[in-house]
């Protein structure tokens, strides 16, 4: 979809007015948002200084004094409460506070981010038959039993029954967002997804007719080939999703032939997973047509059976020698079958600097921020190669350097990047410790629905859900020029985040299969979370929810402001919210809980309709 003609700032700006049609001037914004091709740092001491409240440095605060320098020396800064929110919500969707408080107890960023990237090796449960009350499974799989291994053995039966499992599938990712632990992990995946994916309903539709009944086996097994290789080896990864069946079919390898090579997976092979289309990348029409010649006779085979599996079919093979461009130095890789494959990999990946100064790049995007200029390049993506390189194309080293250096914790980084559709729903359901998950665990039928409210009610009209990409390159805002994260963005999405916010304040309840489950952020348990003594202080409270639900700071002004309008209901001492909250604590009635209750939903309505709610 083409983005629409709007700016971040007025799409940010209308967040909390979404009828309107004005274009204000956010302050907040225009400090804190970062410009394509501008100078792009902030002066640190200047920013000291209005952390701690300087009310005279208001205006011009944060004025961009140069372009980003910063570059993969190991951060020696502090690392507390702010630190640990950041990182957090770059490595995962959104955070929780008990996760944030571990961290930043820690006290220093080298641990935590070990910790971080410290994986649980434990896969979860499999998704299940959770559609039995609608639709009784074709292979009589009993209800809550796992569907992963169960196949079809007819053409015709259980395309139904596929679709139920294909759904389940995604909203089985959906949950595993929902209960990520503090690790990069969920994030992760979603990363080699976006990068290396395979949209779930193409493939259910291709040609073939075991796969219209199969695809979410082969479905599930892809993505859960990313969770158990999260930190895998990039060239072995390569290899490996080369003949995954899900690629074979989503691709078309599946019908490359000796008599039509289909050039299909050959071209994204090189374009998208390897080499990229930066300059450096001169591979040629030729290559493309070499590689498919290569690809040709390996097949998906039984997947009716038991044991499905990419098999080579030499009377399918195009037999010959194939041979490459200068790019790849003329080189010819003879007839050798089957081995053809593993030689293209290999010449493949003679091209070092090419591939690891891509793959660092699509890592910044993810991670860090669309815009690489000639100072990032020089001091992040290079020596991130270069790392790249010398552990033999490892990607945990990589990620180690990128997330402990002195430029990921550049106070540029903080507060630029437009958080994802996932980032906005399951890191709203995860900070304000919402029901995304139901009361009675075995209600398969209750978890499953629920989350198909959360990702296809909502997520999915802000423009993503799990196994669903708009075409092979993946999400349009990590890798499409010139807008990248502002793809997000456009006049019907912007109004869908607005709505999301407003269904989670005003609250909402679905029954399913006789379980009810309502979903609506509980002010009082949430500030709750906090020291009584920043409680009943409203200017430590106002404080305190900015700093766990914004990612850069107000100033003073504006949090006085916040703090008149909400909390103190406009009366001008800070005596009567302490008052208020000290007589709920005393005598939770009716009459007191209302009051504070009340109060508190302004407040956190207010911070979380400001832009900076946004941005991550």
């Amino acid at each position: 979809m083409p983005l629409a003609t709007i700016s971040r700032r007025k799409f940010l700006g209308t967040l909390s007015n979404p009828a309107s049609d004005q274009d204000p001037i956010d302050p907040l914004f225009e400090k804190y948002s970062r410009k394509t091709l501008g100078p792009r740092v902030f002066d640190n001491t200047l920013v000291n200084n209005f952390r701690h409240g300087a009310e005279d440095a208001e205006e011009g605060m944060l004025a961009r004094v140069g372009n980003i320098t910063s570059g993969l020396a190991p951060y020696t800064g502090s690392f507390g409460k702010r630190e640990a929110i950041y990182l957090l919500q770059r490595v995962g969707f959104g955070y929780k506070k008990s996760d944030a408080d571990t961290l930043a107890a820690l006290g220093n960023a080298n641990a935590a981010i070990d910790a971080v990237l410290n994986i649980n090796p434990t896969l979860p449960p499999p998704p299940v038959n959770w559609y039995q009350n609608v639709f009784a499974d074709e292979n009589s799989v009993p209800y809550g039993a796992d569907v992963t291994e169960n196949f079809f053995t007819g053409s015709t039966i259980g395309q139904n029954t596929n679709n139920y499992r294909v759904d389940g599938t995604r909203r089985w990712l959906f949950q595993q967002a929902c209960n990520q632990d503090a690790t990069i992990r969920e994030k992760m995946i979603l990363f080699w997804f976006h990068f290396i994916p395979t949209d779930f309903s193409s493939v259910s539709q291709s040609a073939n007719g075991f796969i219209n009944t199969n695809s979410a086996r082969v479905l599930y097994k892809y993505v859960q080939y990313f969770r158990q290789n999260v930190f895998g080896n990039f060239k072995t990864i390569i290899k490996d999703i080369s003949v995954q069946p899900a690629m074979m079919y989503y691709l078309n390898n599946q019908a490359n032939t000796a008599a039509a090579p289909d050039e299909n997976f050959a071209r994204e092979l090189m374009e998208l997973f390897t080499l990229g289309k930066d300059p450096l990348s001169q591979y040629t029409q030729a290559d493309v047509v070499s590689a498919a010649q290569v690809l040709t006779g390996w097949r998906v085979q039984n997947l009716n059976t038991a044991t499905p599996a990419t098999n080579f079919v030499l009377s399918l093979h195009k037999t010959g020698n194939k041979t490459f461009s200068s790019f790849f130095n003329n080189t010819v890789i003879p007839n050798g079958g089957a081995s053809e494959l593993d030689a293209l990999h290999d010449l493949i990946f003679t091209k070092t600097r090419v591939i690891s100064e891509y793959i660092c790049r699509r890592l910044y995007r993810f991670f860090i921020y669309y815009d690489i200029d000639a100072n990032i390049e020089a001091n992040v993506i290079v020596p991130l190669a270069q790392t790249f390189v010398a552990n033999n194309w490892n990607i945990l080293p990589v990620l180690k350097q990128l997330f402990k250096s002195q430029h990921f914790f550049d106070l540029a980084n903080r507060g630029c990047y437009i958080k994802s559709p996932i980032d906005v729903v399951v890191g709203s359901l995860r900070h304000f410790n919402l029901n995304y998950n139901v009361a009675v665990p075995t209600n398969h039928d209750a978890q499953y629905r629920m989350t198909g409210v959360f990702q296809d009610g909502y997520m999915r009209p802000m423009e993503q859900r799990f196994g669903e990409v708009p075409n092979v390159s993946g999400w349009n805002a990590y890798y499409q020029a010139p807008a990248y994260h502002e793809y997000w963005i456009n006049t019907n999405t912007i109004q869908k985040r607005y709505v999301w916010i407003n269904a989670l304040f005003n609250g909402f309840s679905r029954t399913y299969n006789g379980l009810v489950t309502t979903v609506k952020i509980d002010p009082i348990a949430y500030v709750q979370q906090f020291p009584a003594s920043i409680i009943s202080n409203p200017n430590l409270l106002v404080a305190e929810c900015i700093t766990h639900l914004l990612p850069v700071d107000l100033t003073v002004a504006q949090q006085a402001t916040i703090k008149l309008q909400t909390l103190l209901y406009q009366q001008t001492t800070d005596g009567y919210w302490s008052t208020a909250w000290n007589n709920y604590i005393t005598a939770p009635t009716v009459s007191n809980t209302t009051i504070v209750r009340d109060r508190l939903k302004n407040l956190l309505f207010t911070i979380v309709n400001l832009a900076e709610y946004q941005l991550m």
